[in-house]
């Protein structure tokens, strides 16, 4: 496994301070669009699902709950612990960089990863990794943040006004269909998640946006994208 920076780490230097820093209502969100919308009509059943970069589990708790085999990947050994404890489900230290090396190809019938690939030094390389582990005909389901937000993000972290202070590279719609292009995937569906930030208390309307006002995702916050493996 590769040396990571400290800046990579961040999650693991936070400790029990990162659920503190995380949003509720966020993280709800991208939970009903990438297992609830996305997966909503596959059936998990015994099928085995990839969670990459699983954070505090949320994401493995709720395919583990619909009967997927579930394997959660992570470079931060005590989340993973935590994780471990928390849901149940296999844990593995594993690089997102790396996951072709580690399980071989086509070893999972679907793979989820929720705000992981901008936290590596190449989010384009982090969804051939993906794709590389995934079955033929095998699902794709991922949410990362847009990239006409970071020089507002970079902003706040540069004023302190964040308490995550990592490794951050985020993407496009563009770049991201791209890359699928080029691993032979088939893009399936696409939503914006957040117009404005959702540390404003205005939950409600962003939602009813997120419902009724998809032609603004080019400017909303998340990127979420669900593809299948030809």
């Amino acid at each position: 496994m590769r040396r990571f920076t400290e800046r990579e780490l961040v999650h693991e230097k936070l400790g029990e301070r990162f659920k503190d820093v995380l949003s509720d209502y966020d993280t709800h969100r991208r939970l009903e669009v990438l297992v609830g919308d996305f997966l909503g009509s596959v059936n998990l059943s015994g099928k085995r699902v990839l969670d990459v970069g699983t954070g505090l589990g949320f994401f493995a708790e709720a395919l583990q709950g619909r009967g997927a085999h579930v394997t959660a990947v992570a470079i931060g050994k005590t989340m993973l612990d935590r994780v471990r404890s928390r849901v149940g489900c296999e844990c593995r230290l594993v690089d997102a960089m790396a996951l072709g090396e580690y399980f071989g190809p086509e070893s999972f019938d679907i793979v989820l990863s929720s705000e992981c690939i901008e936290h590596t030094p190449s989010p384009n390389t982090a969804i051939k990794e993906m794709v590389f582990v995934l079955k033929r005909g095998g699902y794709l389901s991922l949410s990362t943040p847009n990239i006409v937000w970071q020089p507002i993000v970079r902003s706040a972290a540069a004023l302190r006004l964040r308490a995550f202070d990592g490794l951050e590279n985020f993407s496009s719609y563009r770049s991201i269909r791209s890359t699928l292009e080029e691993e032979n995937m088939i893009m399936l569906r696409e939503k914006g998640l957040h117009l404005f930030p959702f540390q404003l208390p205005l939950h409600r309307l962003s939602t009813w946006v997120d419902n009724n006002a998809q032609f603004l995702r080019p400017l909303m916050i998340n990127i979420c994208i669900l593809a299948k493996r030809r």
